[in-house]
């Protein structure tokens, strides 16, 4: 990112909505909006103030081959996705669990996404008898007693046990599925 655009989330994003990224950069921008809530939220203010902008001049109007493409384009998507739950992730029903830390409910109340701001960490506590926690990293770090987990990473937590301190420097989206212990 050129020098002096990172210094703040709020010129991270308007970097972002502005096109002043290399496609690198928007790239990464675009995981980290995943889990950082803060960088999410500038990102959709940017869009929001910047929607308004025009050029000079009225833009051009599509030409009749782009409308039967975007018409098939959103055909064929229809026919992929009829009868399935679709949801982006930043959008949905986030709700606040603690400090920098956020949730929301997917198929079911035992299946989530976990969002933790940078700097996040949740405490030991018990992990309650009957459910074990299986959490995989989508995005950015989650440390657990000193080791750092990555994208695609497991761990399972026994239900009954303790479950450590967990902590993110980055920021970090999480699956987290809470199922019965396999007999």
């Amino acid at each position: 990112m050129t020098k002096g655009l990172r210094d703040t989330i709020e010129d991270r994003a308007i970097a972002y909505v502005l096109g002043a990224l290399s496609p690198e950069e928007r790239a990464a921008a675009a995981r980290e909006r995943l889990y950082n809530s803060a960088l999410d939220e500038g990102i959709g203010f940017a869009e929001r103030l910047f929607a308004g902008l025009q050029s000079g001049g009225s833009a051009p109007a599509p030409a009749t081959r782009d409308w039967a493409r975007i018409e098939r384009a959103l055909g064929e998507e229809q026919r992929a996705l009829d009868g399935k739950h679709v949801q982006p992730c930043v959008d949905g029903d986030w709700r606040l669990h603690g400090p920098r830390v956020e949730f929301k409910p997917l198929w079911c109340d035992d299946a989530i996404l976990i969002r933790c701001d940078p700097g996040a960490v949740e405490e030991p506590h018990d992990q309650p008898d009957g459910l074990d926690e299986h959490i995989v990293v989508v995005a950015g770090d989650l440390v657990v007693g000193g080791r750092s987990f990555g994208v695609g990473d497991y761990i399972r937590v026994p239900a009954g046990t303790i479950h450590s301190r967990m902590s993110t420097q980055a920021g970090c989206l999480l699956f987290t599925a809470y199922v019965a212990p396999a007999v």
